[in-house]
């Protein structure tokens, strides 16, 4: 081969190269991380046994961060929690927190309940007009707990 042919050789390869890096780009989607229960979802609603009040927070959540709620046709969430904390038979000093997860609505929702402030959650999914019971977590001795819900979308 003489040096001429090499050179042209190489040049057909850089073309080609730049080419595929144009057009490749193109051609396959964009890839996204997908973490569970870190996805899209509504905005936290807090409750908790001893009263319903949000933590205390100064920074307030940007707008446009949180999908919205699902609603009824009327307006009101189609989703609601009720907390309860219920003494174990064996020993009442340890204590069930208990939360009772309701879906007004005809569609699935699947619902995230954490202790507030904590990453400790749980994940209820919810089929149309369902209410699942489900412990949130146990403590002994203590009857009060705060939790915080968003629904997953």
């Amino acid at each position: 081969m003489t040096r001429d042919s090499l050179a042209l050789k190489s040049a057909r390869i850089d073309r080609f190269v730049c080419c595929l890096m144009v057009i490749v780009p193109i051609w396959i989607p964009p890839v996204h991380a997908q973490v569970s229960g870190y996805g899209r979802s509504s905005a936290p609603m807090y409750g908790g046994t001893g009263g319903s009040g949000r933590p205390a927070n100064p920074f307030l959540p940007m707008n446009g961060t949180f999908a919205g709620n699902h609603k009824t046709p009327d307006g009101r969430l189609c989703i609601s929690v009720h907390p309860s904390a219920r003494p174990q038979t064996i020993n009442p000093k340890i204590i069930d927190q208990i939360v009772l997860v309701e879906n007004i609505c005809g569609q699935s929702i699947r619902v995230q309940v954490c202790y507030a402030g904590s990453s400790d959650c749980i994940i209820v999914p919810l089929a149309g007009y369902q209410r699942l019971q489900r412990t949130l977590g146990i403590a002994s001795g203590s009857t009060y707990f705060r939790y915080e819900f968003r629904e997953l979308f």
